[in-house]
């Protein structure tokens, strides 16, 4: 990631957790995009090309489940963005769907508060493209 700003796509319906999030965000450094549903937010990641989405399942429009679904067979996306999906479900046959659809890491809202969030993003962005670039130096190889 050679942007001087990490880019931050979230993707939630409730605006208090979006200003929660955003403040958060942009206090740690990040550049934020904010999108009300799934639908939207397929256009803005297509558009912006966050380094990061933060997923909500339960919005109106198309669910986060929906907006996976949709993601993955978005043909006009040319790299793969880590997706975090954030979401009061707490069923584990619910973290398993979001996982299988292409979701990478699953997170329950109630257990990060803004720079809890923040710090648990950064640590989780650190690996992902740790173990993304040596697939990549395996495939050159």
């Amino acid at each position: 990631m050679d942007k001087s700003k990490r880019r931050v796509l979230i993707i939630e319906d409730n605006e208090d957790i979006q200003q929660l999030y955003q403040y958060a965000f942009e206090e740690s450094g990040y550049e934020v995009k904010i999108s009300g549903n799934g639908l939207n937010g397929i256009n803005d990641v297509v558009e912006y090309v966050p380094d990061v989405v933060l997923l909500d399942i339960m919005m109106p429009e198309m669910n986060g489940f929906e907006f996976l679904e949709a993601l993955k067979n978005n043909t006009s996306l040319k790299v793969q963005i880590p997706i975090v999906v954030l979401s009061n479900l707490t069923q584990e046959h619910e973290k398993e769907k979001a996982l299988q659809n292409g979701a990478d890491l699953y997170l329950v809202k109630s257990d990060y508060e803004g720079l809890d969030l923040v710090e648990k993003i950064n640590s989780f962005l650190k690996e992902y493209y740790e173990k993304n670039s040596k697939k990549t130096d395996e495939i050159e190889a």
